[in-house]
């Protein structure tokens, strides 16, 4: 997760946490600070009084901060004991060894090690639910009637590239989940995991779902390592298309014929409007919307300003294809043996389009990392 506090001293009985203010409102704030013990912890806002659950690892402790309004400066006092009111979230393994994240009122997603039955292996989270809908496409997870089958390696919500030292572990190479670790409690759910990219490179996936209420909120760290030699991404420039960080949306939410090129379906940070205005341009960020079983919703991904190559290029379809592509813009990259990237990655689903779910203040909670 990112620092988003000034932290004056370690958390011992009592500490007292500054957000500096910004300039913009910002939504999902996730504050940390330094922490031993398991907990429970809280953190009370120093103007309101305010409560909030908070939630420990036993080195960091965590809070969310749903609101912090434009040029406003936030103070807490992280203590020990527990918040009132504060519900977790729940992990469950569940068949084929998938491990199922729980809110209150529904499943909002799973972590599969990899899918079941395919020829391509890679580990991925389906579905992911928001807003009252799962904005995923099942396929080839789960039938669901009226969806398009196309491109069985789009596997929910996945990372995989087409061009790893001439390999192709986007549709045709697996990548191998080893180990797996998980956590719950009243702020996140979280899966870190460690795949290995052939003999090519070790990845490690450090996902927090966050507990949001009613939306989804997913953040990723991912660090690619040279795991046994040098590795070059992207020399094959017609590879370079195939991936990365990847989100296959639902039928519903799908401009297949493009008779709606530039409506709602597809916008950018920038305020650009469908595949031909978004499709390898950059941008911190790219929302889908529209209605999927009757709501009105919307899923963005969102690339953090540490990232690799911020801002990402993007590569959108309008048949369901949603992905950061770092690569298949900029080309080739290289890493010495024992050398890393990191990746740093929001996905959001919220109500309504991107202006009614407030895409933009939610980017800036995720993107104002660090004191300023």
């Amino acid at each position: 997760m990112v620092t988003l506090v000034e932290v004056a001293f370690a958390l011992l009985a009592g500490q007292d946490v500054s957000i500096p203010a910004f300039e913009k409102e910002r939504r999902w704030v996730v504050a940390e600070a330094p922490a031993a013990g398991a907990g429970p912890f809280r953190a009370k806002d120093r103007e309101s009084g305010e409560v909030l659950p908070a939630q420990g690892d036993g080195k960091t402790v965590r809070w969310l901060i749903p609101l912090i309004a434009a040029g406003a400066k936030k103070g807490y006092v992280v203590e020990k004991g527990a918040a009132e009111k504060a519900v977790p979230l729940a992990i469950e393994e569940v068949a084929g060894g998938a491990l199922s994240i729980k809110g209150p009122d529904r499943e909002i997603t799973r972590f599969h090690p990899a899918p079941q039955g395919l020829k391509h292996l890679k580990p991925c989270f389906y579905p992911l639910v928001g807003g009252g809908a799962n904005v995923l496409r099942g396929y080839p997870l789960e039938e669901k009637p009226g969806e398009v089958k196309d491109h069985p390696h789009h596997t929910g919500v996945y990372h995989a590239f087409g061009e790893v030292n001439g390999r192709e572990y986007w549709s045709k190479l697996p990548i191998e989940n080893k180990k797996v670790r998980k956590e719950a409690g009243p702020v996140y759910a979280r899966i870190t995991t460690e795949n290995h990219w052939g003999r090519d490179l070790v990845e490690v996936q450090d996902v927090f779902i966050l507990n949001v209420g009613t939306d989804a909120l997913m953040d990723w760290t991912i660090t690619l390592t040279a795991a046994e030699g040098p590795v070059v991404f992207a020399k094959d420039m017609k590879m370079a298309k195939e991936g990365s960080f990847a989100v296959r949306v639902g039928t519903e939410l799908t401009d297949n014929d493009k008779k709606r090129q530039g409506s709602e379906i597809m916008l950018d940070a920038l305020g650009n409007k469908g595949e031909a205005a978004i499709r390898a341009a950059q941008a911190p960020w790219v929302d889908y919307s529209g209605t999927v079983s009757g709501k009105k919703v919307g899923v963005a991904v969102m690339d953090h300003p540490t990232s690799f190559r911020y801002p990402t290029n993007w590569h959108v379809r309008a048949y369901g294809l949603f992905a950061a592509n770092p690569w298949f813009v900029r080309g080739e990259h290289k890493l010495e043996k024992g050398a890393s990237i990191t990746f740093r990655y929001r996905v959001y689903v919220h109500g309504g389009d991107a202006a009614a779910g407030k895409v933009a203040e939610v980017y800036e909670g995720f993107a104002r990392s660090k004191a300023e």
